[in-house]
């Protein structure tokens, strides 16, 4: 517990042990002087920030990614939370601070991360095989034919075989981005150049679902300083959500993309079926999927906006999505505009 002024007068005995404090040595003192903050990615200095809780008396969230550096120089992943300490006609009289130990559950992530990798890269050999020996069969490349029927059969395995497959390659790519291992290569990239790729790999289920996608990206759009792969899948996963929850009937997914000063916003707007404001607020977490988009599209990993979320954050953008239920969902996020004199 801390007295408004940030100074330590109460510990106990968790925190001593798990800080390695001792009492007489930190009674009297700053909490930001003895027990200094680092961001646990950034690896960069950070204060407590407790002032705030005492000058508007609310209590702050809880934090996760930060470490505390201790008397011996360990570096240890805390959670922390505070909140204000207030008698009975409602004057503050410290602060108080919650602090867990993360350890362990930093360990069961590596662990649950490298157990999701090993499995996901033990199983794309096979599923590749099996897409081989299908595309074989399809393309009927040794001259035995097919009667309708087999070859209904045999583009059901196919498509069910590419669902795997990309579910696999979503799961890599979470625990990539778990571990710390997903890679960006960023460079001078056209975002038109890759929206234009992404329309012809698209232009076949856009036709089938009776969807337009209308690109109206200016041609004097800056290029952006991106990994182009990498926002190559962000695009295509937006433009295949909103070609999948369009409503009946033609409709139009509209491309746009604005810049302002150093970024570029680039959006997906379509005619669908909406999301509520309930289910916007989990859009982006692992696995979750609003309860209409499963009644429209009963397939779905729900890992696809998360993936999408931590490719742009990790380029030092932003995504965000507006919706109203059956009037459509706009998705847009920011890059940085490539700065570079060629």
């Amino acid at each position: 517990m801390l007295r408004p002024d940030l100074t330590i007068y109460y510990l106990n005995d968790y925190a001593k042990n798990l800080l390695q404090i001792k009492t007489k040595a930190f009674l009297g003192k700053r909490i930001d002087q003895v027990l200094p903050l680092s961001n646990e990615k950034t690896k960069q200095p950070e204060l407590w920030g407790l002032d705030k809780v005492v000058a508007t008396g609310a209590p702050a969230p809880q934090r996760t990614d930060v470490v505390v550096q201790l008397d011996d120089k360990t570096k240890l992943p805390v959670a922390f939370s505070s909140s204000p300490i207030n008698v009975a006609d409602g004057t503050m009289v410290g602060v108080m601070v919650a602090v867990r130990d993360l350890r362990r559950e930093r360990e069961l992530i590596r662990l649950r991360s490298e157990f999701v990798s090993i499995t996901s890269h033990q199983l794309r050999t096979p599923a590749s095989a099996v897409k081989w020996y299908v595309e074989s069969l399809i393309d009927n490349r040794r001259g035995n034919p097919l009667n309708d029927w087999q070859q209904d059969k045999l583009h059901q395995a196919y498509q069910s075989n590419e669902r795997m497959i990309h579910l696999i390659n979503d799961l890599l790519n979470v625990s990539r981005l778990d571990s710390g291992r997903f890679e960006l290569r960023p460079k001078a990239v056209s975002i038109q150049a890759v929206v234009d790729e992404v329309k012809s790999e698209l232009v076949h289920f856009a036709s089938a679902h009776n969807v337009e996608l209308a690109n109206t990206i200016p041609a004097t759009t800056p290029s952006v300083l991106a990994d182009s792969d990498k926002v190559r899948e962000v695009i295509l996963n937006l433009l295949t959500n909103a070609i999948k929850y369009s409503k009946p009937g033609h409709r139009v997914v509209t491309i746009a993309a604005k810049s302002s000063g150093t970024t570029l916003a680039f959006s997906v707007k379509d005619q669908g079926i909406g999301i509520s404001e309930k289910d916007i607020k989990h859009l982006f977490e692992k696995f979750y999927r609003a309860d209409n988009a499963i009644e429209s599209q009963t397939e779905g990993s729900g890992l696809g906006l998360y993936i999408a979320r931590e490719i742009i954050r990790l380029h030092g953008g932003d995504i965000t999505v507006t919706s109203q239920i059956g009037d459509g969902t706009t998705v847009t996020f920011t890059l940085p505009i490539n700065q570079t004199k060629s």
